[in-house]
């Protein structure tokens, strides 16, 4: 999917090789040995969730480091913009597992090394 544009179309062939192989899968109705081809439209490029410019959007205070507070808040914003019904613990579980899986040295907070965009002098 390198050099694609928005709007653009591609054929993506994965030989048996390097999808199903000689088992195939049963579930999704995959015979053994398929190549697998599959045509795909890029609708749009964004910057991902790990961007500098996501970060200090997130740190509302500006102090480097990423509190539950702010976190909450840009979840319950994301949340309010996608529209998608969530069970009224989602928001928690979802806090809890970014500072479980981010917030290395445990501190409470989650540093701009931590969220893993500490490569540039922006920050």
């Amino acid at each position: 999917m390198m050099n694609m544009c928005p709007g653009e179309k591609r054929k993506v062939t994965i030989p048996p090789s390097l999808a199903y192989g000689q088992q195939g899968y049963a579930q999704g109705k995959i015979p053994p040995n398929a190549t697998l081809i599959f045509e795909i439209e890029l609708y749009a490029v964004n910057k991902g969730p790990r961007s500098v410019e996501a970060f200090n959007q997130i740190d509302k205070d500006g102090d480097k480091k990423l509190s539950e507070l702010e976190i909450s808040q840009y979840l319950k914003e994301e949340f309010a913009r996608d529209g998608k019904k969530r069970h009224p613990s989602a928001h928690d579980e979802i806090l809890a597992d970014i500072f479980k899986k981010n917030d290395h040295d445990r501190d409470g907070f989650i540093s701009a090394k931590e969220y893993n965009v500490y490569q540039h002098d922006e920050l």
